[in-house]
């Protein structure tokens, strides 16, 4: 079975003591280490802040959401739409749709197999570190982690209903009202923040009313916002980091 290290990352234990995952390998090899998923303050609480309050939006002004999610990773975010749904006493057939992308393969078949409950098929460092991050996103409620896992298990029946890489020519599979872009930067992954990309994303995969939300703040984000018509919100960056951005059309 495969550790984080044998598929390139090794486990970060952040500032909420909340766990991320960094790259092994610096892109340029400009530094000795790669890029980390997330701020070192805090994993799970940099997720609730840039993408729980949006998806609670979501919830409150959206009858059947469907949910775009740019950058599985950990499922931190999957498992925040989950819990606001719960929150919000929402049942699983009430989100239309949860569309996840995720370049690397191996990520994309541990948290399927995590959710399945399948502990014969992971490395136990693999499986405990979704279990630690499950529980920091059901602090403060009284959700199970059962409830959590079974909600999702009904929008990932298979491992292939996560998907691959979102390349430059992706057809997706529907049009959005919430996007939760939380891909790597603009170092690691360039097409993912190049204007004509993201310009093609927002038009053809949003809704007449929906929002984007990223920890990023980038120009060439919100002009393509601008020119698809939202309206753009820099909000408070996580624990010091600059502006995080919200793109709002009819919501």
């Amino acid at each position: 079975m495969k550790s984080w290290v044998d598929i390139g990352f090794e486990i970060e234990i952040t500032g909420d003591q909340s766990p991320s995952l960094r790259l092994l390998e610096s892109i340029d090899g400009a530094t000795d280490r790669g890029e980390s998923m997330h701020h070192s303050g805090g994993a799970c609480a940099e997720t609730l802040m840039i993408y729980g309050e949006p998806i609670g939006k979501v919830f409150q002004k959206i009858q059947k959401p469907h949910f775009l999610v740019v950058g599985l990773g950990l499922g931190y975010i999957e498992l925040v739409i989950a819990r606001e749904a719960l929150l919000a006493e929402k049942d699983p057939q009430d989100v239309g749709l949860i569309t996840s992308y995720e370049s690397v393969p191996e990520l994309r078949e541990f948290f399927f197999h995590w959710l399945e409950d399948r502990k014969d098929l992971l490395h136990e460092e693999v499986w405990n570190t979704y279990d630690l991050v499950l529980e920091h996103v059901l602090r403060g409620t009284e959700l199970s982690p059962g409830k959590l896992k079974f909600f999702l298990r009904q929008h990932f029946k298979n491992v292939s209903d996560i998907h691959a890489a979102l390349n430059a020519d992706v057809v997706l599979p529907s049009r959005y009202h919430c996007i939760l872009y939380d891909a790597f930067s603009s170092k690691t992954s360039p097409h993912l923040w190049e204007e004509e990309f993201l310009n093609y994303i927002l038009k053809t995969g949003t809704f007449a009313n929906s929002l984007l939300s990223t920890y990023a703040c980038k120009g060439t984000l919100k002009r393509a916002l601008k020119q698809q018509g939202f309206e753009v919100i820099l909000r408070e960056g996580f624990q010091g980091k600059r502006n995080s951005t919200l793109g709002l059309k009819n919501l």
